[in-house]
């Protein structure tokens, strides 16, 4: 009973290895639509969406960044999702699908090996097995793009996102968005200023370790600072909270504040020379 027990659990714990390691963030980082099978876990109540930004640091090397959202059918927001979260849902489903097909497919390979292992034992019959789980194989694969890729019916009593069909938005915010993912592309700066930093902008702390500013536009302020992506992040999330404002959007190399009807973004883009960063500061009234 406890070997019984000790296999079943081997077999459990390497189908969830299988499911989360080698399908959701191996397959999945070649077939992204492997990963929507996680949807009724992560996003129930909308469409997970993904976002491809593709940019050059420098001449020779390409990154890639991959970025899911979950978008709320009937009010259109769209909020990033934990990538830790996705994997683990996703490669939970496809784990238990391989638990279940093992504890179902043991027995019937057991009688099929004992009827037909003097015939597998030639070297016909090793050829024909070789073909045989070759194409068990490739059975899978297409199984799993096969769920991968089939959507998930939307729920009921919800207005499919905006994927399935148009949605009628605050022309306010289609620009608000417009901007914020433009300013956050992630390609390379190049910023000349040599003006002094201000300590603030319109009541906006500006980093201590900026080491040159520019407002190139009323609404908008650019400063260059030698810290890493992650220290500009933590500074105005803590800086911003502090002073009333909320945050309502936070991804890659860019964030979102609101506040008594204002709108802020900040986003972060490299320095030309690769060794800086170049922040962006955008007051929208």
């Amino acid at each position: 009973m406890n070997n019984k027990t000790g296999t079943l659990a081997l077999v459990f714990f390497s189908c969830m290895f299988i499911g989360v390691i080698i399908i959701s963030i191996g397959l999945g980082a070649i077939f992204p639509s492997l990963n929507r099978i996680a949807r009724p876990f992560v996003c129930p109540r909308g469409e997970m969406e993904l976002e491809t930004q593709t940019y050059r640091p420098y001449p020779g090397q390409t990154v890639t960044n991959l970025t899911w959202y979950c978008a709320e059918t009937g009010t259109g927001t769209r909020n990033e999702l934990n990538i830790v979260s996705i994997f683990a849902s996703a490669g939970g489903v496809y784990g238990l699908l391989l638990f279940v097909a093992a504890i179902l497919g043991w027995p019937v390979y057991l009688s099929l090996s004992q009827r037909w292992a003097p015939y597998f034992e030639t070297a016909e019959g090793k050829k024909r097995a070789q073909w045989i789980q070759y194409s068990l194989t490739g059975l899978f694969v297409v199984g799993m793009l096969f769920i991968g890729f089939v959507p998930w019916p939307t729920p009921q009593g919800t207005t499919p996102s905006q994927s399935t069909q148009t949605r009628v938005v605050d022309a306010t915010a289609t620009s608000i968005a417009l901007t914020f993912d433009a300013l956050r592309s992630g390609q390379p700066v190049a910023f000349t200023s040599t003006e002094t930093p201000l300590s603030s902008w319109n009541d906006i702390p500006v980093m201590p370790q900026a080491t040159a500013g520019e407002a190139k536009q009323e609404d908008r302020y650019s400063f260059r600072v030698v810290v890493d992506s992650g220290t500009i992040e933590s500074f105005y999330r803590d800086a911003l909270k502090s002073l009333g404002w909320e945050l309502t959007r936070s991804q890659w190399l860019g964030l979102q504040f609101t506040k008594d009807g204002h709108t802020l973004l900040v986003s972060s883009a490299p320095h030309t020379d690769l060794q800086s960063w170049v922040v962006t500061l955008v007051l929208i009234p």
